[in-house]
């Protein structure tokens, strides 16, 4: 509730329960996210008065660390995220659907193998989607990264179909 942009006065104690679930998320921002989150509600504590900020954690070790040091937080995750996600580098994930299971698979291979022959791009993976069936079609994702925006564009003009669709730097992979 704190976390939302309410303003109330003179509390001096947070507790917060369930950040551990943002950092398991399939995200590559999930421990950005954890740590602004914790951030928000921990300011939120101690603005009349001194205060006291509570958080149980499966990964104390991670949340106390940073706590009261977040610029120490941005250069590790700019470590972290440094060649391998925007905005360092370009990602794309490819979703292609279809009504046969075979059909969609095939696609998704016969994609794999134009995608090979681009060598500033890379395959980081390809398979099912995690949410494998939507509307009665079946779903099939395909990973790539690359240093170069053209070479990456270039890339996926040369496997348009129909049944692909195309999320550039995407946030969302399922």
């Amino acid at each position: 509730m704190l976390s939302k942009g309410h303003d109330y006065a003179n509390i001096t104690l947070s507790v917060i329960l369930g950040m551990d679930y943002i950092l398991g998320l399939g995200d590559y921002r999930a421990r950005e996210r954890a740590m602004a989150l914790l951030l928000q509600i921990a300011g939120r504590s101690g603005r009349a008065k001194s205060a006291e900020v509570i958080v149980q954690s499966q990964n104390a070790d991670f949340f106390s660390l940073y706590l009261n040091d977040y610029e120490a937080f941005l250069k590790d995750e700019m470590f972290f995220v440094e060649d391998m996600y925007p905005p360092f580098v370009s990602l794309a994930r490819i979703l292609i659907s279809h009504l046969k299971e075979a059909k969609a698979g095939k696609i998704t291979l016969d994609t794999v193998t134009k995608l090979k022959a681009f060598e500033e791009v890379e395959i980081v993976g390809h398979g099912k989607a995690p949410i494998e069936r939507i509307a009665n079609k079946y779903r099939f994702n395909i990973l790539l990264r690359a240093k170069s925006r053209k070479a990456m564009l270039e890339a996926l003009h040369a496997v348009n179909n129909p049944l692909i669709e195309i999320d550039m730097d995407p946030v969302e992979f399922s």
